[in-house]
């Protein structure tokens, strides 16, 4: 029987790492955007946000970084297609990096006593960054799945 090579395992532990992380981004929308519509509910959404990034979105982050980088070392020499995934995919990354650096502030601004307004002030920073970061995730997952459908043709060809 034959081995999977193991760029495909790598592959696939990379599409799961993206799987989870677009659903803690889709969570932690829901969670943001609530607070907008039941403003008492801020706190809360302040506190929850804090601990889902710092638990779960930062490592996921991390794993999915990890496991592109040796992914893209495993197909070199990389098409301008994957550059341009790579690079949008990286700026993603770091528009959302740059939202947990501002949760986690915005959950340390919340336990010090900040004022309502200067937490809202950083939630509205907050949701611009992760709508800066949401075309360049898009844009890569349809790169990354058009990459992936060429690979799977050429293998079952």
């Amino acid at each position: 029987m034959p081995s999977i090579p193991p760029i495909h395992l790598l592959s696939v532990l990379h599409l799961v790492c993206l799987s989870l992380w677009g659903g803690v981004v889709a969570t932690e929308a829901v969670i943001e955007l609530y607070s907008f519509r039941q403003r008492e509910m801020h706190p809360v959404a302040i506190r929850l946000h804090f601990w889902i990034d710092l638990w779960v979105e930062l490592p996921l982050l991390l794993a999915v970084a990890g496991t592109g980088v040796v992914l893209a070392a495993m197909a070199w020499p990389l098409s301008t297609t994957h550059l341009i995934k790579i690079g949008c995919g990286a700026g993603a990354i770091a528009a959302n990096l740059v939202c947990v650096v501002l949760v986690l502030r915005r959950g340390r601004q919340l336990k010090a006593g900040a004022s309502d307004a200067e937490l809202w002030r950083t939630t509205r920073r907050i949701v611009g960054c992760a709508a800066a970061g949401l075309p360049l995730a898009a844009t890569a997952a349809v790169l990354g799945l058009g990459l992936a459908h060429e690979r799977m043709t050429q293998l079952l060809s």
